[in-house]
């Protein structure tokens, strides 16, 4: 008979052995199954097998190759070290290596669960999972069996438990001083208890089958509470209220009845009872106490003073609106908060330690601390405290009555600190009552009227100091004022003791109480002899600097003149010999005498210059509508404009107020020097403004020489000139520059040589 071959590839050798593996000769694994890694996942090839694996099962002296040989009809039980997982099976020789097939021992699917294995990791041949199952089908019934048992044994003992408990409720119940009642759920009355009956004066018969509305309600019953209790009814829920409740007798009284529904096991509400509570002589009690208690619930809050209770540990039970106002903080801040920790400073909070004591003892005294509001703001609160007692007389904490003296401090210090500044002070202070007596004074009055603080304690200021040179219309200017209670501020001649005479100043003004009484006046003198004297001497300067300058304006008037009639002559003079040897005189005189024209037109325009300069800040100034568009329109019209140059006006100019003279002069310099420096054939000068928020900007703009850097800050001296152009005089932007500064403007320039200038003036609009 032919001998049977088996031949096995790796996958179909997996499905049959799932847990297999392969150990050479030197006990290396040379290959395991896919099953075995997922249970021992740190398993590698080419690893030891003693590394992973310890034989359990037969000792084994020593595990070798020839050992496992000699035991591979056994079956072998083995222990992998990394989780205590045991393998059984047995070792078979396959060629020269030994092969592992067997199967993890499991003993509850749990353990299957936990390893994630699923069927598809075991062979189909395996019993190890019908014997898993089995064991699981067990102990699922042993378990759902213990459960029921344990069910019944509770249900038994909740049975009992709930008969006893039904036994002392009927017991509570009958034996109960109030009402009860159990009723179904369309709230008829099934059962009551001989209270119930006692209380409404109605007999079992009378109250059975009726509901509890039926048997208690009154025409004075709150329709909210009936309604309350019936929607509690409708919705199986529990109730709390209020009632007045009839009796047979026709009287009635206030009840308060609570109910409550009775539900199945399935939480279905099957009944309700009730209870019903005789609460009269309490509701009379109460609505006394209610209105004891809102009589001083209002006292307490709206008294001026903080009101703080704390308990045994100094903790908040209680404070009043004027102390949260006083604190800053909400009640809900402060209740439960130690008190001393949440409002005083260190040193206060020592002080109030020591006075616990007095507290224990049932003194009551009064005290200064430093607080600290929510703001973290130091103020100064005077507390009044005292025990405060429960019913029995016991101890239970403290009261405090707080009063905020932040201010009255401050104004002790602030007064204190004027009494110091008033008797210090350099000029003269006094205080009078109401009727005007003097009833303080500093050392500085008394040093400067002469007299000492007796002479004047009683005497009315005007008849101590005022004498013949005092202004009668200042001294009845003092007197309404003072009678009229207003301040006042007047300068007077004074007199001292000794009758020298001397200017004070005078300030003052009457003191008020709270209900707007004067009280009280003060005045502050200030000596201004001195003062006087130097105004007097001013006025006499100016005087005649005025004069001085009147004179000086009318020797320029009269020099200016004197000196253009002569060069009005000689002008006249060259243009007569001109034309007399128009054709007698050669090339060389011309010239001469053109030169002569030059200088004398120059000389002619240099005193023009001097006269408009020397009246820019002497005229009479007006304060005038200026169309600056029109004024410049104008200058453009006279003065000389050569062909190849061209003047053009950006926008409108605004209007601004000033002398039109004075913005004439000041555009006529400016716009000319522009014309008189171009030298570029095409020549151009343009003129714009810029409005800001308080001012005008103007600008004019030319393409001439331009000016070097260092000229910029010399060009507006008088009688500078940088140029030989035969129209400068040195006057015209000086002349510019003192009506800008008349106006307080400003001006400054852009320049370069040889591209042209920007003139900017800023003026008030």
């Amino acid at each position: 008979m032919t001998e049977v071959a088996m031949h096995f590839n790796e996958d179909s050798f997996n499905r049959i052995f799932p847990f297999y593996f392969q150990l050479s000769s030197d006990l290396k694994i040379v290959n395991f199954g896919k099953s075995l890694a997922k249970i021992c996942p740190d398993l590698k090839k080419e690893t030891s097998f003693s590394a992973h694996f310890t034989v359990s099962r037969p000792q084994l002296e020593n595990v070798c190759f020839a050992t496992l040989l000699e035991n591979n009809e056994q079956h072998i039980l083995l222990k992998y070290e990394k989780t205590d997982l045991t393998l059984r099976g047995q070792f078979e020789i396959m060629d020269d290596t030994l092969l592992f097939v067997g199967s993890p021992w499991f003993t509850s699917m749990n353990e299957v669960i936990n390893r994630d294995l699923t069927f598809e990791d075991f062979a189909h041949n395996d019993p190890l999972l019908d014997l898993l199952h089995v064991l699981n089908n067990a102990e699922n019934t042993s378990k759902e069996l213990k459960e029921l048992l344990l069910t019944i044994n509770r249900q038994r003992n909740q049975l009992k438990a709930d008969q006893e408990e039904l036994n002392r409720l009927s017991y509570v119940a009958s034996a109960n001083k109030n009402g009860v009642v159990f009723t179904k759920l369309d709230g008829t009355i099934f059962w009551c208890n001989d209270a119930y009956a006692n209380l409404t004066g109605f007999d079992r018969e009378q109250i059975l089958g009726k509901t509890p509305l039926e048997v208690g309600r009154t025409s004075k019953t709150d329709k909210d509470e009936i309604m309350k209790m019936i929607t509690a009814f409708n919705t199986g829920q529990s109730f709390e209220v209020e009632l007045h409740h009839a009796r047979k007798d026709g009287n009635a009284f206030w009840s308060r009845v609570k109910g409550q529904p009775i539900v199945n096991e399935e939480g279905v509400a099957t009944q309700y009872f009730a209870i019903l509570e005789d609460v009269s002589l309490k509701k009379r009690y109460d609505e006394s106490l209610e209105i004891e208690k809102e009589k001083y619930r209002n006292i307490i809050a709206n008294m001026n003073l903080g009101l703080l209770e704390v308990d045994l540990d100094d903790r908040v039970t209680m404070a009043n609106q004027s102390f949260l106002d006083m604190s800053g903080f909400e009640l809900d801040d402060l209740l439960g908060e130690e008190a001393a920790a949440k409002f005083l400073s260190p040193e206060s909070i020592q002080l109030v330690k020591a006075k616990v004591n007095l507290r224990e003892s049932g003194i009551t005294d009064s005290f200064e601390v430093t607080a600290i509001n929510k703001q973290k703001e130091l103020k100064s609160w005077l507390v009044s405290g005292a025990a405060n007692y429960d019913l029995q007389g016991n101890i239970i904490g403290s009261i405090g009555i707080h009063l905020d003296i932040t201010e009255q401090k401050s104004q002790e210090e602030q007064l204190y600190l004027l009494s110091l500044i008033a008797e210090k002070n350099i000029n003269a202070v006094i205080i009078c009552d109401a009727q005007g007596h003097i009833e303080w004074a500093n050392g500085s009055f008394l040093k400067m009227s002469g007299y000492t603080k007796e002479e004047i304690i009683g005497c009315r200021p005007g008849r101590l100091l005022q004498g013949p040179d005092s202004d009668l219309d200042a001294v009845k200017y003092l007197r309404e004022q003072i009678k009229k209670g207003l301040p006042f501020n007047c300068e007077i001649i004074n007199y001292s003791k000794n009758k020298e005479k001397y200017w004070v100043r005078i300030q003052g003004q009457a003191l008020y109480d709270k209900e707007g009484t004067v009280i009280k006046y003060f005045a502050i003198e200030e000596d201004i002899t001195s003062q006087k004297d130097l105004e007097a001497q001013k006025e006499n300067l100016i005087n005649d600097l005025a004069k001085t300058n009147k004179e000086l304006e009318d020797y320029a008037q009269i020099v200016s003149h004197d000196l253009k009639s002569p060069l009005r002559s000689i002008n006249s003079l060259i243009t007569w010999i001109k034309e007399e040897n128009e054709n007698s005189f050669d090339e060389q005189t011309v010239k001469y005498f053109s030169l002569i024209e030059h200088k004398v037109e120059k000389m002619d325009h240099l005193i023009e210059g001097i006269l408009t300069y020397s009246k820019i800040d002497k005229d009479e100034t007006r304060n005038e509508s200026v169309d600056t568009h029109a004024i410049v329109t104008s200058i453009i019209d006279i003065i000389h404009v050569p062909d190849h140059i061209k003047i053009k006006i950006i926008d409108t100019l605004p209007t601004i107020k000033a002398d039109r003279f004075k913005i004439q002069q000041l555009f006529q310099n400016l716009i000319g020097n522009a014309v008189n420096y171009i030298d570029k054939e095409d020549g151009l000068v343009e003129i714009a403004a810029e409005e800001l928020e308080s001012s005008f900007v103007f600008s004019i703009k030319d393409n001439g020489i331009g000016m070097a850097k260092e000229i910029h800050s010399k060009i507006f001296e008088t009688f500078k000139t940088f140029t030989n152009s035969k129209h400068s005089t040195g006057l015209g932007l000086s002349i510019v520059k003192k009506v800008i500064d008349f106006y307080k403007g400003e001006i400054w320039l852009e320049s370069e040589e040889g591209k042209g200038t920007t003139f900017y003036v800023k003026l008030k609009k």
